[in-house]
């Protein structure tokens, strides 16, 4: 638990604030999604988005979305219930509210005669790079869903 506060204490401002944000908005998508459902989850999230964030001065698209992807993924990593639907919300969010333009994408892979169960994900693309969710064989998922903002 102290090398976890040395480690947060020892990040710059903006990266705290991200960390933060990403560490409210899985919690809230977790609880959202057992309390509310799906789709009232999404406007709610909607909502947060369209509050405008910071985006660090002088970063670039491709920074920012690689931060945002490192602090979702940081806070999942000691949060065990924050699947991959959680986490793809919270990144979400979190790149809406910074202005960029991104999909939350929700797939399917089939199967295989019984050796391998169908098997559900969810990620985040933002124009072909993947912010969060990014598996070895994504692109066997077959996309089900891309919800846009509500």
């Amino acid at each position: 638990m102290i090398a976890a506060y040395r480690s947060f204490t020892a990040l710059d401002r903006a990266d705290r604030r991200l960390v933060l944000e990403a560490a409210v908005l899985i919690a809230l998508a977790w609880t959202g999604l057992r309390l509310l459902g799906f789709a009232t989850l999404r406007r709610t999230l909607d909502r947060v988005a369209g509050s405008r964030g910071s985006a660090r001065s002088g970063q670039t698209h491709a920074a920012l979305v690689g931060r945002v992807g490192w602090a979702v993924t940081a806070i999942a990593a000691r949060f065990p219930a924050a699947t991959c639907l959680v986490q793809a919300l919270a990144a979400d969010t979190i790149l809406r509210r910074r202005g960029i333009a991104c999909e939350l994408r929700i797939g399917v892979r089939p199967g295989d005669n019984g050796a391998r169960p169908i098997e559900a994900h969810a990620w985040v693309d933002c124009g072909g790079a993947v912010a969060v969710g990014a598996v070895d064989d994504l692109r066997d998922f077959k996309v089900l869903a891309t919800p846009g903002p509500q």
